[in-house]
């Protein structure tokens, strides 16, 4: 048995216990020989294509402001939690006792999906299909069948799905462990709550923590604990101005926090980098709606109130609309590439009616590359891969007697064991965000199809020249013959101090 074919066997033959330890015995051999071989180690500051993306071919770049041209520390997702869980206490009279549940960065992914009716956050795969052991009311995990009496089972259908919201941007992670605390404290100590209104108030906290400027007065009071200096971001800027490509930000940010930030990455002179600026944007209603753009008065921190006929290179701007730009922004050339972090408010509209090129800016993507990179996890995956292609191979047969029938069922144990095994070297609740146990996640799907090309962070397009072509992989369809391709990448840098500070 040199190779484990995934051809299913439904002839009802007999089998002995000992046929199957000893096929169970060739499997394993085969592991030990890395046959078939595991999955090559990837470049965590790689760039990976979804569609071709040519860059010869791209003459304008354009920029998010938050999590994309700025890459944030891990303690801004609990700055954001206190600031939030604070105005639900002094606010909103929630109980005092919330304020000493301190963040748990550890607890939720992003993409998750939360359930309003039923306070529950659940991680939803490309088809609509609920993973197994992540359904949690607070910070309980809901067992299967308690899943099943929720939902009638582990399937979503359409109109449920699409009314459930999804927490996709990265401050929604302070916001999921907000809910989860909030759930749990209310659960815990048997207090009444309506779920429509704890999830209204724990958001409108959340926006208020924006909107009121808290989250940015404490940012730039303190931008070293906040902000990383994203290394390799102005050689990157350099470049692609140098190389006669026009720059333009579009950020939801006010401009004065904006200011803070980009003078600490790249210095004082930054502006000369960009013909076109626009703040508060308020995205996605700058692709959507027909709101006009002011100009921004640096100096008096206020909005002209004339109309603005022309958008002229190196002036602020506030507000505005797509419409307006595409018409006022004068560009020399052709071709535009946005990036950003938000695949719906950055990524979705000029993609699919401007017709833009785009890129996602993923920041967890290099922890996630590191933890497949993991040699644990590779010999894990592939006895995964292998025990999985036994049990299908076997699964018609009869079994001779007892012992063979229990043979059997210790391999669907060890391959639900494994399972959870490797989902947990992600992240014990919620696994990884890209992928549930065999499926892509329903962010997966989304990234696939509103981005060009996706990375982790933007100075890793330092790596590729500016006439560099992106080539998406030729994936197998389930029907088609899985070819073992080695791909030839760059080397790969072990500078684990700078992808710390990444993720």
């Amino acid at each position: 048995m040199p190779f484990l074919s995934r051809t299913l066997y439904c002839c009802k033959r007999v089998v002995s216990a000992q046929a199957l330890r000893s096929a169970y015995k060739k499997a394993q051999e085969l592991a030990s020989l890395n046959r078939p071989s595991p999955p090559p180690r990837i470049d965590p500051r790689g760039v990976f294509a979804n569609n071709e993306l040519n860059l010869h071919k791209i003459g304008v770049y354009g920029f998010d402001y938050d999590y994309t041209l700025a890459v944030y520390t891990r303690e801004l997702s609990p700055l954001i939690y206190n600031l939030a869980i604070n105005r639900l206490v002094t606010r909103l009279k929630y109980p005092e006792g919330l304020l000493k549940i301190p963040y748990d960065p550890t607890f939720a992914i992003r993409g998750l999906h939360y359930d309003i009716d039923h306070s529950c956050l659940l991680k939803v795969d490309a088809f609509n299909q609920i993973q197994k052991g992540t359904v949690y009311r607070g910070r309980k995990k809901l067992t299967d069948d308690e899943v099943m009496n929720v939902y009638g089972g582990f399937t979503l259908p359409d109109e449920k799905g699409r009314n459930l919201p999804q927490l996709i941007d990265l401050f929604s992670l302070p916001w999921a462990g907000l809910l989860a605390t909030v759930v749990q404290y209310f659960d815990d100590n048997n207090i009444s709550f309506d779920p429509v209104c704890l999830y209204q108030d724990v958001a409108e906290a959340v926006r208020q923590v924006h909107v009121t400027g808290e989250m940015y007065a404490s940012v730039g009071a303190n931008m070293e604990k906040y902000v990383h200096h994203n290394v390799g971001l102005k050689e990157y800027l350099d470049r692609l101005h140098g190389n006669g490509k026009e720059l333009f930000m579009v950020t939801n940010s006010p401009f004065s926090f904006m200011n803070i930030g980009m003078c600490y990455m790249l210095g004082e002179d930054w502006r000369r980098l960009f013909k076109y600026i626009v703040v508060s944007a308020k995205k996605p209603n700058f692709f959507q709606g027909k709101a006009p753009f002011r100009l921004y008065l640096e100096k008096e921190d206020s909005l002209w109130y004339e109309r603005v006929t022309d958008l002229e290179p190196g002036r602020i701007y506030s507000g505005g609309n797509i419409t307006d730009f595409s018409k006022k922004a004068r560009f020399k050339n052709d071709g535009v590439l946005y990036f950003g972090d938000h695949i719906y408010t950055d990524l979705a509209d000029p993609m699919l009616q401007l017709g833009w090129h785009t890129a996602a800016i993923v920041p967890e993507l290099a922890r996630e590359i590191r933890a497949q990179n993991h040699e644990q996890f590779r010999v894990a995956i592939t006895w995964l891969e292998l025990l999985t292609s036994l049990i299908e191979a076997y699964q018609c047969a009869e079994p001779a007697d007892d012992e063979g029938r229990a043979e059997f069922r210790k391999w669907i144990l060890e391959r639900r064991m494994l399972r959870q095994k490797t989902k947990a070297m992600f992240n014990p609740q919620f696994g990884s965000m890209f992928r549930t146990y065999h499926n892509m996640t329903y962010f997966s799907r989304r990234l696939g199809r509103l981005s060009d090309i996706y990375t982790s962070r933007l100075p890793n397009m330092l790596k590729y020249s500016d006439e560099h072509t992106f080539f998406p992989r030729r994936n197998a369809l389930p029907h088609e013959t899985h070819l073992h391709i080695m791909h030839v990448q760059a080397p790969i840098d072990d500078d684990d101090v700078l992808l710390e500070a990444e993720s």
